[in-house]
């Protein structure tokens, strides 16, 4: 398998391995704030804005225009902003799931040769599509390793022993 299938396999499985992880959960425990950082819900919305907001659109001005710029995404300021502990969790889990599936049938039309195409990213410089989606990828596991985390310490009673993954 190549590196863009294997992206593309990686990728596809992330809103359904992030659907199971919240899977019959209450309200109460997907709104807990174990720290400072990230809720389980509030983990969930984040991963949605960031792929409808971010990767979705920068996937497509990568493979359509020369050079784009992408414009830095706070996601931390857009929790706040959105109060994502209020907002219900299955429609961010359908939505990440319709976003996903967009992005992913854009890079299954895409070849090897897209992944030297190259965009400005605001704070970061440079960026070929190779390395989006290795961020994308690393973004992706880094969530899902924290709300893995959550779900043991809901399930043992206990506090959670891990560090979360910065927001971007």
């Amino acid at each position: 398998m190549d590196f863009l299938e294997t992206a593309i396999a990686q990728l596809s499985s992330t809103p359904q391995r992030v659907a199971e992880i919240v899977s019959g959960l209450t309200d109460e425990q997907l709104s807990r704030k174990p720290t400072e950082f990230f809720s389980m819900r509030e983990n969930v919305l984040h991963l949605r804005d960031i792929e409808v907001f971010g990767y979705e659109k920068r996937l497509r001005l990568l493979l359509t225009e020369d050079y784009p710029v992408f414009p830095d995404i706070d996601g931390a300021k857009l929790a706040i902003d959105r109060n994502y502990n209020a907002q219900p969790i299955q429609p961010a889990i359908e939505d990440l799931k319709r976003s996903r599936a967009i992005s992913m049938q854009r890079l299954k039309g895409s070849s090897t040769l897209d992944l030297d195409r190259k965009a400005e990213m605001q704070g970061s410089g440079a960026i070929d599509l190779r390395k989006l989606l290795e961020l994308w990828m690393e973004h992706d596991r880094g969530h899902i390793a924290d709300l893995l985390e959550q779900r043991r310490a809901i399930e043992s009673g206990s506090g959670p022993v891990f560090e979360q993954h910065q927001v971007a």
